[in-house]
């Protein structure tokens, strides 16, 4: 006996994934799951389980707005209590019984005199439903460096988003392979065990102070008793993030001046050998590479016990990692590098009408409001091109995107499917690329945000704000709507 057809199948239970589950209930729409590959739920906090993994984002703002915390711990909430926070949230909204876990999508195809998809899984289960939703997380795949002799180690390596749960550094030789987010982490946790960290750094990264603190007891019960009182930090972070750290990312702004002035004088003041000093200067536009946050991270760096290096690394060996002028024997290899941010869902083989693939749109990536690919109909890509954020929370994005869709799904009358005008998609991101010319991506320096031809598919250019005023309300003048014979 074949499934029934679902209204929508949601790929992923991380925070995009849930929030849909949630506003499609509220819509009145329950015949949905959620497949998600992992045995766990929140995406990227379920697989980026390293120590000292926690979020750039202040908690109040990486947070539903539906569904506020009073119970953070900190002003920056680490990887497991966000994990928590999810888990609470599908408990709370009822979405558990959607989840069907240990489920990895591996193809979808529409089907279009039915007017659904027919998306397999790896195990070869078959699922169908009218409408496809990928919530899976840039920050999903892990990107592995092209380095010879990367598989002749005899000892432990792995990446960061695989780091094994039993794991005992205690007196270990460490190797830590890039020097950006992960490793900035990583590095300060490991290091107060390990007996040697080298730090193998190709490019200098700007850092500025987290300020992270603890929330006294006394603010998490006002918290607790007067829940309005959560609205007044999540304003605050909001409006400092997006009226005015946000303005780091305009090229030869004042706030961008100001602030590369405070990531030199912070460094000045923290990192006091000149040498060490120097190879952390970085020599771009601040904001152009992601812009880190740290309290402890230069602090670690000056350790006895840590080294950094910048000598290019020329292979792998069986003991441990070969540069130009020296063989460095490590008990541990960590892969600090990264994940395939400029390669949309890149284990998903997903085709759509008039021979479209996903293989072929990933080449120059482009959607209509980051969410809807032209020949891709009745599906979402949640997070899709130029969402990501440099000073803001991905929270808020996700919840503009989620609205916006459950007002397509409404507008989509039975028996019709719809298509997004290739037209409305070229319109919309020449004036996004416009935008971001003049940003500091646009500036010269290589990163994950840029494709080879100068392109950038990754950012947003404008503020969150502006984002979420452009998805209140569905444009059905933008689409398509294809009616099928009935069955």
């Amino acid at each position: 006996m074949s499934k029934p057809v679902l209204t929508a199948l949601i790929i992923g239970a991380g925070f995009a994934g849930v929030c849909s589950a949630i506003k499609l209930r509220a819509a009145g729409i329950d015949d949905f799951i959620i497949v998600e590959k992992t045995g766990g739920i929140s995406g990227t906090w379920f697989d980026n389980a390293y120590p000292g993994a926690a979020c750039d984002v202040p908690s109040h703002l990486y947070s539903f707005s539906f569904a506020p915390n009073p119970n953070w711990s900190r002003k920056f909430s680490s990887a497991p209590e966000i994990r928590a926070y999810v888990e609470k949230t599908v408990e709370d909204f009822d979405i558990k019984k959607h989840i069907h876990h240990n489920t990895e999508i591996t193809s979808a195809r529409f089907d279009k005199t039915q007017g659904h998809w027919v998306v397999k899984s790896k195990t070869g289960e078959i699922f169908k439903a009218r409408f496809l939703m990928t919530s899976v997380a840039i920050l999903g795949t892990p990107q592995m460096p092209d380095i010879a002799g990367i598989d002749t180690f005899t000892g432990t390596s792995f990446h960061t988003a695989r780091w094994p749960k039993a794991l005992d550094i205690r007196g270990k030789k460490i190797a830590v392979i890039g020097s950006a987010a992960s490793a900035l982490q990583i590095i300060p946790e490991i290091a107060k065990t390990a007996a040697k960290v080298c730090v193998f750094q190709r490019t200098a990264n700007f850092v500025i102070p987290r300020h992270d603190r603890r929330y006294h007891k006394f603010e998490k019960l006002l918290f607790r008793i007067f829940p309005w009182t959560m609205k007044l930090p999540r304003f605050a972070i909001f409006a400092r993030s997006d009226y005015v750290f946000f303005h780091n990312f305009k090229s030869g702004s004042y706030i961008n001046k100001k602030l590369t002035k405070h990531a030199h004088a912070y460094r000045n003041k923290t990192v006091s050998d000149p040498a060490l000093n120097e190879v952390l200067t970085p020599n771009y536009t601040m904001g152009c590479k992601r812009v880190l946050l740290s309290d402890n991270y230069f602090q670690a760096l000056q350790q006895d016990n840590v080294d950094v290096i910048t000598t290019p690394i020329e292979k792998i060996t069986p003991r441990g990692v070969a540069t130009s002028n020296s063989n460095i024997d490590v008990d541990i290899i960590v892969y600090a590098t990264g994940f395939k941010t400029s390669t949309y869902l890149p284990n998903l083989e997903i085709t759509g009408i008039h021979g479209a693939t996903l293989a072929a749109w990933r080449k120059q990536p482009q959607a209509l409001r980051g969410l809807v690919i032209d020949n891709m109909p009745n599906a979402f890509f949640l997070l899709g091109p130029n969402t990501n954020l440099g000073h803001s929370s991905m929270i808020l994005m996700i919840e503009a995107q989620v609205k916006y869709m459950v007002q397509c799904v409404q507008a989509v009358p039975t028996n019709t499917y719809f298509s997004v005008k290739a037209d409305a998609v070229r319109i919309y991101n020449e004036d996004i690329q416009k935008h971001l010319a003049k940003s500091v991506w646009a500036t010269g320096c290589v990163s994950w945000y840029k494709l080879p031809d100068g392109s950038i598919p990754t950012m947003w250019p404008h503020q969150t704000s502006t984002f979420t005023k452009m998805m209140r309300k569905f444009e059905s003048a933008e689409y398509d709507f294809i009616k099928i014979d009935a069955p």
